[in-house]
């Protein structure tokens, strides 16, 4: 007899909750970040979807009195709180008050609208719990799922992030959608980067590539060949790292919005093994290029390293001071500000500025503990060993010699194409990991 087929995977696979939120009641974050007036419809909304989507499809019919769920609508829709918030609460009341015929994807697109009104109001976990609950509601949407794990690693909740990149991946396969796969499998190599699981992130990153390249996907194919360069670099396969860069910027051109951080990472490339001369002026140009307090910031801290390598002191403390009292301008809950201490806590040590590089490399060690950075723990550890000793922590400034000529010519390409770049720096970036 032959064996039973296996039985497809049920909804609630991807209905169900990933974690459960330390016993408390989900939402009641809301409650103590937006004002009063705000927090309860919010919260009352938030709770209407995880309860829907917790529920089989078949079983959703009776859930909520429609005349009452009319009346709710009815009421944001008359309402005097900001329209940008009491529209998407209307249209997902809306939905929901159907009953056996509320659709997934306008109940997920309106909790991503609250989810893009939260986040420039500084309201991250009412922003995360939304776009929690539109995966929840549009299970079989991997990009949904995808979406949340980003903003999760943004802000620093990484364990949680890897969980729902990896549903991403599982929906993208059951679906049949390659590219929602290669771009899931792209953030979760990432993710592991971020971890410091150096060798998972090339596995993880070669996968994309390889699905990218079989469905002709060129524009993920350049993204993640870009991506594959700082996974070399930390594993010291810096010949592997160069001809990815140049096979990444061949597909990307010269107008392509991510440029400036391709141009970053071949320039930190080249600070890790010591040709500062060749990455100060590519560092330089970037340094002018970014708005945002927290990116500015960590393009600064690389920058006054190399100037370091390069024994100015004078534009290394410029670019220092400048890194630092840009880091107290930006918003505390992003990545990279353990990244961007770092690298002046190096940069001090290799001008003799031990004081000062200790307490640099001081502050990146207690901040990347806070949003478990494993790899900025790592490399913070080693660095204050080496500092106690009294040791410089960057090579010392390779000759030209040393340098093969068309590196020298891809710095020389680098500084006139970010000249001749459209106004604004392209894509804002994390320097070191971003999917």
């Amino acid at each position: 007899m032959d064996p039973r087929p296996p039985r497809p995977p049920r909804i609630t696979e991807f209905t169900s909750p990933l974690t459960i939120p330390g016993g408390g009641v989900a939402g009641a974050e809301i409650v103590r970040e937006l004002p009063p007036e705000l927090a309860l419809p919010v919260w009352q909304a938030l709770r209407s979807v995880l309860m829907w989507a917790a529920e089989e499809p078949g079983a959703r019919a009776s859930l909520f009195d429609p005349r009452a769920m009319e009346d709710w609508e009815c009421e944001l829709l008359q309402g005097t709180f900001d329209a940008d918030l009491r529209y998407p609460l209307a249209v997902l009341v809306g939905e929901l008050g159907r009953g056996g015929e509320a659709r997934s994807e306008p109940v997920a697109r309106a909790c991503l609208c609250v989810t893009e009104w939260a986040l420039p109001r500084k309201a991250v976990s009412t922003a995360l719990a939304f776009s929690e609950a539109a995966a929840l509601a549009w299970p079989e949407h991997p990009r949904y799922a995808w979406m949340t794990g980003k903003l999760l690693r943004r802000y620093g909740r990484l364990p949680e992030a890897e969980a729902w990149v990896r549903r991403a991946v599982r929906v993208a396969i059951r679906i049949g959608d390659p590219e929602g796969h290669a771009q899931a499998l792209h953030s979760l190599g990432d993710l592991f980067y971020q971890l410091g699981q150096y060798g998972r992130s090339s596995e993880k990153l070669h996968q994309a590539l390889r699905i990218a390249r079989r469905h002709r996907l060129r524009d993920r194919e350049g993204e993640i060949l870009h991506d594959l360069i700082a996974s070399s670099v930390d594993r010291g396969r810096y010949d592997e790292a160069e001809q990815y860069a140049r096979g990444a910027l061949e597909i990307y051109g010269d107008q392509h919005p991510a440029l400036a951080r391709l141009a970053y990472d071949v320039a930190f490339m080249w600070v890790r093994r010591g040709y500062f001369g060749r990455a100060l002026p590519v560092l330089l140009e970037l340094s002018v290029l970014f708005d945002e307090p927290d990116v500015r910031a960590r393009v600064l801290a690389s920058t006054a390293r190399a100037a370091a390598g390069c024994g100015d002191q004078a534009l290394f403390t410029r670019l220092s001071t400048e890194a630092v009292s840009t880091l107290s301008e930006a918003p505390r809950d992003q990545n990279g500000f353990a990244y961007a201490f770092m690298q002046l806590g190096i940069g001090a040590s290799s001008l003799s500025l031990w004081d000062d590089s200790r307490e640099m490399l001081n502050r990146a060690l207690a901040l990347a503990r806070v949003r478990s950075e494993s790899d900025v723990i790592v490399q913070a550890e080693a660095a204050l060993d080496a500092v106690s000793e009294r040791r410089m922590l960057d090579p010392a400034l390779a000759s030209s010699d040393g340098f093969a000529a068309e590196d020298e010519a891809l710095s020389t390409r680098f500084v006139h194409m970010l000249r001749a770049a459209p106004a604004g720096p392209g894509e804002v970036f994390a320097p070191g990991a971003l999917c």
